[in-house]
């Protein structure tokens, strides 16, 4: 072990060997944790850990590389100089800042979904701002930021101590030494990338086991590749018979029969009467709970303009949402579909011209316009909904009021 905390890569497997120990450390916390939902088996337990390691060891590679690239580049004369002290301590502090800020942020997650990250994470991410303001009125960040730097100041005097710092510094290791110390940590790293997947992890029938034995960062960056996320582990299911069995009863209204006994077949012929061409208007509204309205029991008046409109209107008093976010409703009340695993339909490619309210309204010579506050671009929302015939007017797309429209579809 000590000759591994001598020369230029000291720091390095310093690194590697501390970021081991903390992940088996929160991999134990979460187990107790999660125990009660966990059969008792000794072998079960120790394969867990076992591959939680495995994945560990990759992660840790990951953090590392922008550090072992540096330690291996660097010109033997520049060792030890005052540059080489900047920028060693400040690589080093700020991955292991990022280290244990990650940490810390698989409790949280784990308290929610009880998964190590996935898709969710990786929105989050994508929403930055929404979800700092949301970490801000929950949690103490500043307390947070000023404990991990004093954890990261702790570690950095804790490697004083132990002579790892003085070792890297002191160390005029030539090049081919130090490629011979990274060549085998970058071909490992590289057989991770391309060849282990977090998927693999999940040997076991019990999901709690299953996410147990990753890596919370390992499994963000699976999920970010592959855009996606298990249907039948975060949504609630039926087998697919009865499920068919619930919605034809609750979809055949009193002038409708189906025209074929297929249990998987919703096709109905509707008896119809004059026909009515009103004009629709469909307002989505970010965060806007039914507890605002009167219409739910509200007392204080808080949205009188939409309560008006509720009296005036159709009213549907029984919809749920579909989704996590504003773009899952979105595609719920255009396309009428569940959420799909991974990304929202209205922010994937190839998205054009499905079957959706917009075609419906098309066949009745609707005049169909996509109204938006701000900028469209947000969350593809102009190429989704201009992909489906809706003029696009946003904040700088045009003025609706001033086109003679006699039926306009809005969603």
């Amino acid at each position: 072990m000590k000759t591994y905390l001598k020369g230029r890569l000291a720091l390095l497997y310093a690194f590697l060997l501390t970021y081991l120990a903390l992940s088996s450390l929160v991999r134990l916390i979460l187990f107790v944790w999660a125990k009660p939902n966990i059969p008792f088996s000794i072998i079960a337990t120790a394969k867990t850990f076992a591959t939680g390691l495995f994945y560990d060891f990759g992660t840790a590679l990951f953090f590392g590389a922008i550090y072992a690239v540096y330690v291996w580049l660097l010109p033997t004369k520049l060792i030890g100089t005052l540059l080489d002290r900047i920028v060693t301590i400040t690589i080093f502090s700020l991955t292991l800042f990022v280290t244990l800020f990650a940490f810390m942020a698989e409790f949280t997650f784990w308290e929610e979904f009880s998964t190590r990250f996935n898709f969710i994470a990786v929105d989050y991410l994508i929403y930055t701002y929404e979800v700092v303001e949301n970490i801000n009125e929950s949690y103490p960040i500043p307390l947070i930021v000023i404990v991990l730097v004093v954890a990261v100041i702790s570690v950095l005097f804790f490697y004083k101590k132990l002579g790892v710092l003085s070792n890297v510094f002191v160390s005029k290791q030539h090049f081919l030494a130090r490629t011979i110390g990274v060549l085998p940590l970058f071909a490992i790293s590289f057989i991770y990338v391309f060849f282990v997947k977090s998927k693999d992890a999940e040997w076991s029938n019990n999901i709690y086991e299953n996410e147990l034995s990753k890596n919370g960062v390992y499994s963000f960056f699976a999920a970010f590749r592959s855009n996606e996320l298990d249907y039948n582990t975060f949504y609630a299911t039926l087998p697919e018979k009865q499920a068919y069995q619930v919605i034809k009863k609750e979809l055949l209204q009193a002038n409708e029969n189906y025209t074929v006994n297929e249990v998987d077949n919703i096709k109905r012929h509707v008896v119809g009467t004059a026909a009515n061409h009103p004009n629709i208007v469909m307002v989505v509204i970010e965060s806007f709970s039914a507890d605002f309205l009167a219409k739910f029991g509200n007392q204080q008046n808080i949205t009188p303009t939409y309560d008006s409109l509720a009296n005036e209107s159709i009213f549907f008093n029984n919809i749920y949402a579909t989704g996590t976010r504003t773009v899952r409703g979105m595609e719920a009340l255009t396309l009428c579909v569940p959420p799909t695993p991974g990304n929202s339909i209205v922010r994937r490619p190839n998205n054009e011209n499905i079957f959706s309210v917009a075609t419906i309204l098309k066949k009745k010579n609707y005049d169909l316009k996509f109204i938006y506050g701000g900028d469209g671009y947000f969350d593809n929302m102009n190429s989704f909904f201009g992909g489906q015939g809706f003029d696009i007017v946003d904040r700088d797309r045009g003025n609706p009021l001033s086109d003679n429209v006699k039926h306009i579809g809005i969603p």
